[in-house]
């Protein structure tokens, strides 16, 4: 969240395509070259409605869904308002909620890309912190302040991810910090697989590319009754 898709358009997950997956990476609304409007549009439900109408509008039925951090957390709002809609689901170092952050606003991109500045090299357990990808990162404030001051303290979709049935699989690095959230998703939901990265932290499709590449086109290759 503040970050716009270029965070995922790396080829741990473009590589999807080799496996004959159609890959979408939109801009969340409010991010990147996606509109920008009123912070009361920024909300879960926004962006997962959001995600919803440009699946429609690009002819899909049903769908896969991925979802990373603050994006699972958007992914599960989806999962839980239109299963039937999805074929697979997967969530990448995230969570059910409650989620604790900070609630410190921040005035500016520039300051947003700073806050992102010095937490990034604690995403990556390897020497190689990925500095380039971080200096191609687009920052956006509003969606931020929005998210951790007023829609992340509401969330919590704990007593609702039992009814999911959708088949799951769950991605979450070694040394990522949502690992014991990813367990705790793992035992609830029915039709859930979970793969813990080793050698991995909070960007396993950026520190084991080819690994998560191959694992996940696999599960999106497997059809489930």
């Amino acid at each position: 969240m503040g970050i716009d898709g270029a965070s995922l358009r790396v080829p741990g997950i473009l590589g999807l395509a080799t496996h004959g997956v159609r890959v979408v990476i939109p801009d969340q609304r409010g991010h990147g070259r996606s509109t920008r409007q009123s912070d009361i549009e920024y909300s879960h439900e926004v962006w997962a409605s959001d995600a919803n109408v440009l699946a429609r509008v690009l002819g899909f039925s049903t769908l896969a869904l991925l979802g990373h951090s603050y994006g699972g957390f958007i992914a599960l709002e989806y999962a839980v308002r239109w299963p039937d809609s999805l074929t697979h689901l997967v969530l990448v170092g995230t969570s059910a909620g409650p989620v604790s952050a900070t609630s410190v606003r921040v005035a500016s991109a520039s300051a947003l890309r700073e806050r992102f500045r010095s937490a990034w090299p604690h995403f990556f357990v390897g020497s190689d912190k990925h500095w380039p990808l971080f200096d191609a990162l687009q920052f956006s404030p509003e969606p931020y302040n929005a998210a951790f001051t007023r829609e992340l303290p509401a969330y919590d979709l704990r007593d609702r991810v039992a009814t999911l049935a959708v088949p799951a699989l769950l991605v979450v690095g070694s040394a990522d910090h949502y690992r014991s959230d990813m367990e705790w998703l793992a035992e609830r939901m029915p039709r859930a697989e979970l793969w813990i990265v080793d050698d991995a932290g909070h960007l396993p499709f950026i520190e084991r590319a080819n690994d998560f590449t191959s694992k996940v086109g696999a599960f999106l290759n497997r059809r489930y009754e």
